[in-house]
This record gives structure tokens, sequence and C-alpha cells, in this order.
């Protein structure tokens, strides 16, 4: 890998633009010929991999609203009773894009969710074909043989190194306690999630190994035959609207020089779910309406580019806990036990810094807590009795228990200064609510696009939430051991006794889970969405989409894993159509 000034015309095979978690794993597959001369052009610094704010797991929280994050500012919810509009909504803006960012967790998602994807891309994309793509990227290692021996098939010996979180010994008790009370609702505990099946709390795994960041820069290194071209933005697809055939990519330096690189083969869009569609749009493929209103031409009339904006919704809470049940005062406050974990990080990335704290996730299902709901019981029978939910076992829920103060959860709250505390982050991951949309502010390829993420269009959305922070209080304040270490709440207590108050919480404190995808979606014809089965754009030839923008269906988890598998699937779709390169 060269990072490098390219000159103005220069030609490459393939152009990926936009070197995120998808971009860079397509890069490392087309590289595997030496003779494939390919082209990553990157918005954000290309020096990830020896920088120590996105490689330390520790910072991770702290890098939010940094210059390696976009931090768009996002319309969260636009009902008619209530709207809501915040920033920094975070997106990686650095090598590796989100995956240099985002909190680590590995986890694939459920079978029967992946199975609806056949409705938009055919028998190809559902879950027994994909589950090799599942684990394509990454090598699973458990150093101290924690774990079952069969779990070393979910990293097929990919560039990407995972492994369960080490679990930090200060923790004991607070793991301890919550797998007690957890058990004690009847849930199950589990360890293997990754067969199809994702139902109890599970020890996290993670794109974390040795105490470093995994972010998909690690696929670029290494590699002569990629040049990274970084700190550039791109302006649009140069595309022959003659016979529509992509041809390469403009750019905009950051000293405002526009430069103009050609691909010989292929242009490959991965700028990630908001700068995909707006990338696209700019070129002149979208909804012709959009695009009249900022005066672009259009070239291919593609309604759907923009449109099925896909999220979690997730409301956090932070509980006060006895002392020693917390990490508040190793990482977050200045003192002894702070120099004590950053002297142990900086001599080897032991101890906590190398962690992602979140060592115990949750995905249960409650039914019987919705069950109690009128509106819910009555969508149910208007859904053939089928949970509208989750009506083939998914989870409802993923709920994170992180055993500190967790700012990139919390921004909404003052940070306590003293004590001890826990995050839980509520994570609805089968909204039922209509999707959102990204839609351009102007022509101007620096402004950001319009995002709307739609939250709660549906009120079941809203109930559902509600009833999963109950069950969660009911784990922790009512769960047998742990609520004996609950203290308080913060910074107020939670109105669980109140419906209509509990609505207007759930409105006020939701935010995004940081998984958005959908908007160019995979379908089989334009009515449908952006790009076909082999994610090529319809209506124009050697472009694709390869990025979270193509999922159809959101994943009932992170989508970390989906977008690694996503890019694995792209680039053996690319390799297929060009046999004389692979």
């Amino acid at each position: 890998m060269t990072v490098q000034a390219v000159q103005d015309g220069a030609r490459f095979e393939f152009i990926v633009v936009g070197g995120g978690t998808a971009g860079n794993i397509v890069a490392c597959r087309l590289a595997e010929n030496p003779n494939a001369r390919i082209l990553v052009v990157e918005a954000g610094i290309g020096s990830s991999k020896d920088n120590e704010e996105i490689r330390t797991p520790g910072l991770a929280m702290e890098i939010r609203g940094s210059q390696y994050d976009w931090a768009y500012k996002t319309t969260m919810v636009k009902r008619s009773d209530y709207e809501r509009i915040e920033k920094p909504n975070t997106r990686g803006k650095a090598l590796g894009g989100s995956s240099s960012l985002n909190y680590f967790s590995w986890v694939p998602g459920s079978k029967s969710t992946f199975d609806m994807w056949e409705e938009y891309g055919g028998k190809e994309w559902t879950w027994d074909p994909l589950v090799p793509y599942l684990r394509k990227s990454v090598t699973y290692h458990d150093d101290a043989g924690l774990y079952s021996p069969e779990l070393r098939k979910i990293g097929l010996g990919g560039p990407i190194p995972i492994a369960h979180a080490d679990l930090m010994p200060e923790m004991k008790g607070f793991r301890d306690l919550l797998t007690k009370a957890w058990k004690s609702t009847g849930e199950p505990v589990t360890e293997n999630i990754f067969d199809g099946e994702m139902r109890g709390l599970v020890h996290s795994v993670n794109t974390i190994y040795k105490g470093r960041r995994s972010g998909s820069f690690l696929a670029v290194a290494g590699k002569p035959n990629i040049t990274i071209l970084p700190e550039v933005f791109s302006k649009r697809l140069i595309i022959d609207e003659v016979d529509r055939t992509a041809k390469g990519v403009t750019v905009i330096t950051g000293s405002g020089q526009e430069l103009s690189f050609y691909a010989t083969r292929e242009v490959i869009v991965s700028q990630g779910v908001f700068e995909s569609p707006k990338l696209l749009m700019l070129s002149g493929i979208g909804p012709a309406p959009e695009l009249a209103k900022h005066n672009i031409p259009v070239i291919v009339d593609s309604r759907h580019v923009g449109q099925h904006l896909l999220d979690h919704p997730g409301v956090p809470f932070v509980l006060r806990l006895k002392d020693s049940y917390s990490m508040d005062s190793h990482v977050l406050r200045k003192g002894p036990l702070q120099n004590q974990i950053l002297s142990a990080y900086s001599k080897g990335h032991a101890g906590p810094m190398g962690s992602p704290f979140l060592e115990l996730i949750g995905f249960p299902r409650i039914d019987k807590y919705l069950e109690k709901d009128p509106e819910y019981r009555k969508a149910k029978a208007a859904n053939g009795g089928l949970d509208p939910f989750c009506p083939y076992g998914q989870p409802h829920f993923e709920l994170d228990f992180i055993p500190l103060f967790g700012s990139a959860f919390q921004w909404h709250f003052p940070h306590p200064t003293k004590g001890s505390y826990m995050t839980v982050m509520v994570d609805l991951v089968r909204p039922v609510s209509e999707g959102g949309e990204v839609t351009l502010n102007s022509a101007d390829p620096l402004q950001q696009a319009n995002i709307n993420l739609n939250y709660f269009n549906d009120d079941l959305d809203i109930i559902a939430i509600r009833e999963g922070i109950r069950f969660a209080y009911d784990v922790l304040k009512n769960g047998e051991g742990f609520k004996d270490i609950v203290e308080d709440e913060y910074p107020w207590d939670m109105p669980l006794d109140d419906d209509e108050a509990m609505k207007r919480t759930v409105l006020d404190r939701s935010q995004t889970s940081f998984h958005p995808c959908g908007t160019a979606r995979l379908s089989k014809n334009i009515e449908q969405g952006v790009v076909d089965a082999g994610l090529k754009v319809h209506g124009i030839k050697n472009l694709r989409v390869i990025d979270a923008s193509v999922i159809p269906v959101i994943p009932d988890c992170r989508i970390q894993n989906s977008v690694y598998m996503v890019a694995e699937k792209g680039a053996d779709a690319i390799k297929s159509d060009h046999k004389d390169l692979y």
C-alpha cells in the first residue's frame, strides 16, 4: 500500500471511492492479482494503522466528534407531534471508515432475517450461502483457550483479527452478578450466536486483538498495488452519458484543486450509507424530482437512491453502582488508578485500555412484556398471529451492559465527577417504522446530505422500546444478585410505571445505535432498489455500490459483520466478471 499524491488523469484497473469498512476489503481482494492496480480515495487520514487514538480501544468513545468523525447533523425523529435534530451522528472519517471508530462487537445476526433478503437479491443473498462470507474477512483468536474450539470456524483466515473481550479482573463481580440476574429472568445464556440463532446473554467477540483495534485498514496494509489517496472529497463520478458507462471519479483536494482519475475496469462506490447515495445523486443517478431541485442533469432516474434508510433506535440509561463494580475511576478520571492503567497500556497494550469495556451483550425476546399492551396485541392479530417485530424467533433487542459512564451513549447528560456507574443501551433491532431518507442539501459536494432517520413513525416501536427498558430494569434492579449493587438511577429516575411519561422518555432520550444502512438497496430491478444481485448499479455499466447502503433488511444486531460480508461477496462478484484477471 502506498499513500501518496496521484497525478491528475492517472489510470487504474479499479477505483474504490471510499476507504471504509467495505471499500478496503474490496481493494484487498482485487489486489490479489499483483498486476491489477487499485486506487482507493478516502476523505479522512490514510494513517489509521499507526494512529494511537484510533488503535487504542479504550479511547473509542473519546474520538466521537473528533477530526476522525463526520459528525453528521441528523433528524432523529420527525412526527406530527414531535421533531428532533441532533449532531454529532458518528461515522468514521479515516482509512477504515466506521471500523476505525466503532465499538467493536462482532455479531452476525439471525438466519431468519438474512433469509428475508431473498425478496431483494434472490437465493444467493440468504443465510446459507452468506455464512462463508460472514466469516471470510476475519481470523478468530482464543489464545487463552477459554472458549469452545468450535468457535474457530467464525474466522476463516482473513486479514482482520478478532477475539473475545479480554475479561477485566476488576469486573469479575460485575460479570458474575449480571449473569446471575439474567438467568433469574429465565432468558438463556449462550456462547454460540454464530450459527443463525441469537438468543441469550453472551460474552462479546470484538474487532480487537492483543489490545489493538482491528479496522479494515489492516486489509490494505503492505499491498504494493493499492494506492491510497487520503484527504480528498469525491465531487462526482465520471460517466459517459452516451453509453452510460462509469469511467472514473473527480475529487477535490484540501486546497480546492480538482483531480480526475480513470478506471479501465470498474468504479466501486464504498462511501457508506450517507455519502454513497449523495455521490450517486451528484453524478446524475437518483430520483429525478430530487435531482431537478438542484439542477443536476438526470442520467438514470433511480427512485430508490437515498431511500429506505434503516437504523436501530435505542435508549440508553445509567445506574449508579456500589464502588468496586465499575471502571469509571480507572478510565474516566485523573488519578492513581488511571495512571496505572495508562502505564500498563503503554507497556505492551495490556489492561483495560485494550478493552471494549463491553464484555456481556444480551439478546432477549420479551414477548410477555409486549403481550400486556393492547396496541401490540392488535398489531400481532393483524399480522396473522405472528409477532410484528420478530416473526421468526429473532431477538427483540440487543442490550449492551457497559460497566462505566459511556459518553457516546449519554451525550445529553452531564458527566458524573464521582461515583461508579453502568450504562445500558436498549437497542430495538427489528423496528417496524418505515425507513428514513438521505436527500441533497445542495449540488455542492462539500455540503453534507440531508439525513432523516425517521425513528418512531410507527408508535409500535415506542411501545417496544418502553417494554425493552422495563425488561432491562427487571434484570438489573430486580434480578437476583445484581439488585444488591444498584444504588440509584442517574441523572433521574425512569418513569417506569407511567406509559405516557415513558413515551415521552423514549422520544426525548432515544438515539442512534450507529447501525445505519439501506440507502442504495439490493434489488431485482430498478423499481425495487438501486443495485442488482452483483451489486451493479441499475442502468450504468462498470459501476457498483459495495457498502452498508446495499443492505435491504437490517440485521438484528450491530451491522459491522454484515458490512464485511457484503464487501467479500461484492469482491467475488467483481472477480467473476473479470476472469482474465482472476
